[in-house]
C-alpha cells in the first residue's frame, strides 16, 4: 500500500448505527492493512434507527435476564419439612457439596433444628447408657452385700 517510512493511510468507516458495521469494517481494514493503515469507526448522529435498535437490545436483555432469573427460581429447592424455599447461601452450600447427607433436603433453620435434635438425642442416649451402667453396678454391689457375702 505504502512504502516504508511514509505516513499510514487514515480511513474512517461510518455507518448509521455505529455499533456493528463500522467497527467491523475498521477491524478488517486494520487487520489487512497492518501498520500501513489507521482506522477509526463512527456513527451518524441523531440516528433514529440506531436509537430504536439500542432500545430493542436493552429490552431483549431485560427479558432474557428476567427469564433466566425465573428459570433459576424454578430450580430452587424447597425444604421437605417446612416447605420454604432455600436461601441462596443454603442452596450454594448443598450444590458445592458432593457428599449427600441427611439434611440436604432441609432449609437452613430446619437443618439447624434437626442437628440440635440429633445432638440432644445423642446426649440423652449417652446419659441413659451411663445411668443403666451405674444401676447395674449398684445392683451388683447390693447383691454382694448380703449377710453371707460379707465374709469373702
Amino acid at each position: 500500500m505504502s512504502g516504508e517510512g511514509s505516513r499510514p493511510r487514515r480511513i474512517l468507516t461510518v455507518c448509521k448505527g455505529g455499533h456493528c458495521r463500522a467497527p467491523l469494517a475498521a477491524a478488517v481494514l486494520a487487520r489487512h492493512g497492518g501498520s500501513a493503515v489507521q482506522t477509526r469507526a463512527a456513527a451518524v448522529r441523531d440516528n433514529p434507527d440506531g436509537d430504536r435498535l439500542y432500545a430493542v437490545q436493552r429490552e431483549q436483555a431485560r427479558r432474557r435476564a428476567e427469564r433466566e432469573a425465573a428459570e433459576r427460581e424454578a430450580q430452587r429447592p424447597v425444604c421437605t419439612r417446612c416447605g420454604a424455599k432455600f436461601t441462596d447461601d443454603r442452596w450454594q452450600s448443598i450444590r458445592q457439596s458432593t457428599w449427600r447427607s441427611e439434611g440436604h433436603d432441609l432449609c437452613g433453620p430446619c437443618e439447624q433444628e434437626a442437628a440440635g435434635r440429633a445432638e440432644a438425642d445423642r446426649v440423652a442416649r449417652r446419659q441413659a447408657e451411663e445411668a443403666a451402667a451405674r444401676e447395674a453396678a449398684e445392683a451388683e454391689a447390693k447383691k454382694n452385700r448380703g449377710l453371707f457375702k460379707r465374709r469373702r
